[in-house]
């Protein structure tokens, strides 16, 4: 029998099963923090030295048992160990007598911490120094214990999935010195996950300020360091000075470098003037995060918020400070947690064999090996059990309470649960204080919200009111069935929905005018075709105010970037870049009778005319010069001597026929052979450009650019909208060719009917967006069915799209930063593609240059059957002067036989 044990009352027969099921059951989970059920509950105590005196074997003797080391590091307590050890071993005695109803417990103590924990341990209990304590963790974390620790200050919290931690805390002190733990706590739970940081502190704390950067700074397992950039903020006595000093102080961090996250460590005089400074200096912004850590707040408790007006719309900030007063005579013993920590886990620990047991008793043996828990399970729930137990009951140090806070800001001004018309813009701008957590040196850094909850959560599903109106392909108005106008879609629909999932808010829809829809729906297509009557740069003057007075986050407008109104309000980066372009009339294919003529131009053809007509009477010179006739006694006034035989073979040869003579002389075979490879090249080049003009239709070459129909030679006229952006530029423009493109053009409301039969006829273009006029094009091609429109190539001037938002809006930045996202994944560019006019035949004609491949037909050849007409007629002409002029020989001759017969 185990010594000191002190037994209890048999168990009923209700509350135990068989011993030889207990022992089974003992045998499954083995001595490894799981408990033995025989005939009865043992409750066991013993010490290390009995323990390793009287071995005990659980199946053995029958004994329900928990093995938990105790570690209390010798050289760690110094003086302090004996009668540490002595008021544990009393305290251990005592909790279980009270306490351990089911079960029994084997407690050994160990005075040094190179200990080898064995798996018939359940949990760890240690006293000792942060290294020490770490070590001992990962030995229990490899053998799957629970581990319960008091250790040194600055020493980061062990994962809160294996291990309950508390930093030792004895004796009185300043608040400051609590800074570094909780620092560290906030690191080790991910309350801050900062890659970088910038460090403000009073000068006030600058002896002990070490302490903290070393726990910003620190890197262990579940805590990431961060790049790190201190500043020291100086304490001048006067107001002004100080003032003077914060402001140099923030002016000279280079927050594209350090980042936008501040760690702020400043007693209540300058965390005023902090704030309000950095403010000024737009440092705050819904993209930066300040956190204030006060160690000093006695006189702030009850009104800590109440003067800080300058907590502003758009902001993250998070406040920790000391609501408790630690000068108080407070003097914290280990013993206290001590005595903390023993009887929550004597509690759980009954409590978990308690309900094992109920289990247990309840089912065979085959069945428990099936849904036994694992030791890690079994570990994971035994914590958790412990954890719930102790967490906000500090009882040990109660001057250490630290409250934690955080500025619910985004979206105030703009609530709906506002009344515009009866609270003043000043009122409207509120914040919500949020108490969101506190820290306890046993609890460590405790949070139910999200420590910056606006970066998180962003708006955090407020819902917001939004403005709109018609304007295609921006913003689509239709009619629901109760016969209210709703925005249905467009690009900005499709935008501020992407926002209000990133940003997390609902919104409503107020429409600034009816809708009007202009046009008619195309079937089996998403896109509408409308008549273009609105302008993107004319904001509806109701929209327009309350963007001035700030009484809404931005409207659901495709507005154009106006500089004049930028004095007014704020533009978003642009969502989309419209080109102006006009329209003409379609090109027409030129005829091609003279399509053989095409491939050289006038001044080519009348460079071979005159090449034939003087190669000619050269050659005949050379043969009739050239001495080797005389030499060789050869007649000259024959075949190549004569300038009509040289001519016809000239133009033989470039039709590749040859002739009927060749010059005997070298120099006239030179002047021969060269007139070949010009020919060569000639023909060529002939029938290459002959076969891409067959190929290809010539098309009329119409008025393409801007200066093109500002020479105006073909008597054309113009016109824009009024009120465009294209109106403003060119009336505000002092470059030449704008100045003349706006004195000559009609400015009209609208485009009538008559001015799009004049284009079609040729004698009138429009100058509008891009897509404006593939609108256009889209309606006249439903109308008539014909493509009688295309576009010119010019694309003369950028009109920016963006949405708007009030003037010096804290969220400008934020919102760019979406749209811009949008635009490198494709968003946009796919959403106004999905509003453009859908494919038809007369997408290919949309450009004037456009082309297409040719069959040759009769029309192309009609060209070669006039030369063949002409050639005929020529020959007939000449023959009939031929035969005329023999005629009249013949005519002659015979009367001058006569008369000379007479005679």
């Amino acid at each position: 029998m185990l010594p000191h044990l002190r037994p209890t009352q048999p168990a009923t027969s209700e509350r135990c099963a068989s011993p030889a099921k207990a022992e089974n059951w003992f045998l499954n989970y083995g001595c490894a923090g799981v408990l033995c059920i025989l005939t009865g509950i043992t409750l066991t105590f013993l010490s290390a030295s009995e323990h390793e005196q009287n071995p005990t074997s659980c199946a053995a003797n029958a004994t329900v048992v928990e093995v938990h080391p105790i570690i209390l590091d010798r050289e760690y307590l110094g003086a302090e160990y004996e009668k540490t050890l002595e008021e544990t071993k009393n305290i251990v005695e005592k909790l279980i007598r009270e306490h351990l109803k089911n079960g029994g417990l084997i407690v050994k103590y160990y005075s040094w911490t190179s200990i080898n924990l064995k798996r018939d341990f359940s949990a760890v209990l240690s006293v000792s120094s942060c290294k020490n304590t770490w070590n001992i963790y990962q030995e229990a974390v490899r053998e799957r214990l629970v581990m319960l620790s008091i250790t040194d200050p600055d020493c980061p919290r062990l994962p809160a999935g294996n291990a309950i931690m508390i930093p030792r805390s004895d004796g009185p002190g300043n608040s400051f010195d609590e800074v570094s733990q909780i620092i560290l706590d906030m690191k080790s739970s991910r309350a801050i996950d900062w890659h970088t940081a910038t460090l403000l502190y009073d000068q006030a704390y600058d002896t002990e300020i070490s302490r903290c950067i070393l726990s910003l700074l620190e890197d262990r397992e579940g805590i990431k360091p961060l790049t790190l950039t201190e500043f020291k903020i100086n304490a001048p006595t006067h107001s002004w000075e100080k003032r003077k000093e914060i402001r140099k102080t923030l002016l000279g961090i280079p927050t594209a470098y350090t980042g936008r996250n501040f760690i702020a460590i400043v007693n209540m005089a300058t965390l005023t003037l902090l704030m309000e400074i950095s403010k000024d200096l737009k440092l705050v912004n819904p993209f930066s995060k300040w956190l204030y850590l006060i160690p000093n707040s006695e006189k702030a408790n009850s009104d800590f918020f109440t003067r800080s007006t300058i907590i502003n719309e758009g902001d993250n900030v998070a406040f920790v400070y000391n609501n408790a007063n630690k000068a108080n005579n407070c003097s914290v013993s280990v013993m206290c947690y001590m005595e903390s920590y023993l009887l929550h886990f004597i509690r759980s620990l009954s409590k978990l064999i308690r309900e094992e047991q109920i289990v247990f008793g309840q089912i065979s043996d085959e069945e428990w090996e099936i849904i036994r828990p694992s030791k890690q399970e079994r570990q994971t729930k035994f914590l958790h059990m412990i954890r719930t137990a102790i967490t906000s009951k500090d009882e040990c140090n109660k001057c250490s309470q630290w409250k934690i806070q955080s500025a619910e800001t985004w979206g105030y001004v703009y609530r709906t649960d506002f009344v515009p018309d009866l609270i003043d813009s000043q009122e409207r701008r509120k914040f919500t204080m949020l108490d969101i957590g506190y820290w306890s040196p046993q609890d460590g850094f405790m949070l139910t919200d999200a420590l910056f909850p606006h970066s998180q959560y962003g708006f955090r599903g407020i819902q917001l009111v939004f403005y709109s109106y018609h304007n295609p392909p921006w913003q689509f108005v239709s009619y629901n069935e109760s016969g209210v106008p709703i925005i249905s879609s467009g690009v900005v629909y499709d935008i501020l929905t992407e926002l209000s999932r990133k940003l997390n808010f609902t919104y409503t829809m107020v429409i600034s005018q009816p809708a009007e829809l202009n046009g008619s729906i195309i079937e089996g297509n998403t896109s509408s075709v409308f008549d273009l009557k609105t302008i993107s740069s004319d904001i509806p003057q109701d929209i327009f105010s309350t963007l001035v007075n700030n009484k809404i986050l931005l409207a659901a407008i495709g507005s154009t970037v106006n500089e004049k109104q930028k004095k007014f309000i704020s533009f978003t980066d642009p969502i989309s870049i419209q080109t102006y372009s006009f329209i003409i009339s379609r090109p027409r294919e030129l005829s091609r009778v003279l399509l053989f003529l095409s491939p050289f131009g006038p001044d080519t053809w009348l460079c071979l005319a005159a090449a034939v007509a003087l190669m000619g009477p050269i050659l005949c010179v050379i043969n009739r010069l050239s001495p080797y006739y005389e030499v060789h006694n050869k007649p000259t006034n024959i075949g190549l001597g004569k300038v009509n035989n040289c001519f016809w073979y000239i133009y033989g040869a470039l039709l590749q026929q040859g002739g009927l003579y060749l010059p005997y002389a070298d120099s006239g075979r030179i002047i021969i052979g060269t007139w070949w490879l010009v020919v060569l090249v000639i023909v060529t080049t002939y029938c290459g450009n002959l076969v891409a003009f067959l190929t290809f239709p010539k098309i009329d070459i119409p008025v393409n650019r801007v200066m093109q129909l500002l020479r105006n030679d073909r008597g054309m006229t113009w016109s824009i909208r009024r009120g465009t952006f294209l109106e403003e530029i060119l009336m505000d423009s002092t470059e030449p060719k704008y100045v003349q493109l706006y004195k000559g053009s009609q400015i009209i409301t609208e485009l009538t009917d008559d001015l799009v039969e004049r284009i079609e006829a040729g004698k009138h273009v429009h100058i509008d967006w891009r897509n404006n006029l593939r609108y256009l094009m889209k309606r006249q091609f439903l109308r008539t069915d014909r493509c009688d429109f295309a576009l010119s190539t010019d694309e003369f001037l950028d009109e920016q799209i963006a949405l708007v938002m009030p003037k010096d809006s804290p969220y400008l930045e934020l919102v760019n930063e979406e749209i811009k996202r949008m635009h490198q994944f494709g968003f946009i560019q796919r959403w106004v593609a999905h509003y453009l006019p859908a494919k038809d035949k007369c997408s290919g004609t949309g450009r004037v240059m456009d082309v297409q491949n040719h069959t040759v037909n009769s029309s192309d050849m009609a060209g070669s059957y006039w030369i063949l007409l002409l050639g005929f007629i020529s020959g007939l002409f000449i023959f009939l002067c031929e035969f005329a002029v023999s005629r009249y020989r013949q005519h002659r001759a015979a009367r001058a036989a006569t008369v000379a017969y007479n005679d």
